[in-house]
């Protein structure tokens, strides 16, 4: 009986791991924006924006995830801990704001700067209560994704955000997240997510 139990434990874990892995932001982001890219961009248009992404955004936050978390600065890849985040936002509103200058003085699509603009304020929004609470990350950007998502395809939309709150399972059974913890970053997620939907045409 016990042994079951431990089984079932094991492969519930594993199930939220893969899920964990799948909702990562930086993977949700980059998938999402290769594909908008090059459905409804040109060629040479969708490239150039890809690029910017993973280049200004993607590529260095997770080579500084992956070395901080293999040298033992970050306790893991998904710096769960609520001390490490700190600095980690820091890093990344730098890298975001980067990316925001330049896409508003290169004067690129009116979507993808208040985009990109919401998704720092989500970020600045996430550090300043860091000092109280750890809002889930995986969970306020890809609620704020799915509003994006919606305006382009709404069954589609509603369809990742049912995967966002699979996701938000997943968090909560490996323990990387309590359940104020989703809370906060659904509520984060929920605000910007509306918002996009007054600043974003």
């Amino acid at each position: 009986m016990q042994m079951n139990q431990a089984s079932n434990i094991s492969t519930k874990k594993k199930i939220a791991s893969y899920i964990s892995i799948i909702g990562h932001p930086l993977l949700t982001l980059s998938v999402f924006s290769i594909i908008i890219f090059f459905a409804y961009e040109e060629f040479h248009s969708a490239l150039f924006h890809s690029l910017l992404i993973l280049g200004i955004l993607i590529i260095p936050l997770t080579v500084k995830m992956y070395k901080n978390s293999r040298n033992g600065t970050y306790t893991n890849f998904d710096v769960s801990n609520r001390t490490e985040r700190q600095s980690w936002y820091i890093f990344a509103i730098l890298l975001m704001f980067a990316l925001t200058v330049i896409l508003f003085v290169t004067d690129q699509p009116r979507t993808l700067r208040f985009s990109i603009l919401l998704s720092l304020i989500l970020l600045m929004v996430s550090r300043m209560l860091n000092y109280f609470i750890k809002s889930s990350l995986h969970v306020s950007l890809n609620i704020f994704l799915s509003f994006l998502i919606i305006q382009i395809n709404l069954a589609a939309g509603f369809f990742f955000l049912g995967f966002t709150a699979l996701t938000a399972w997943a968090r909560l059974t490996l323990d990387r997240h309590t359940l104020k913890e989703i809370i906060a970053g659904s509520l984060i997620g929920l605000s910007i997510g509306i918002s996009s939907l007054f600043l974003i045409h």
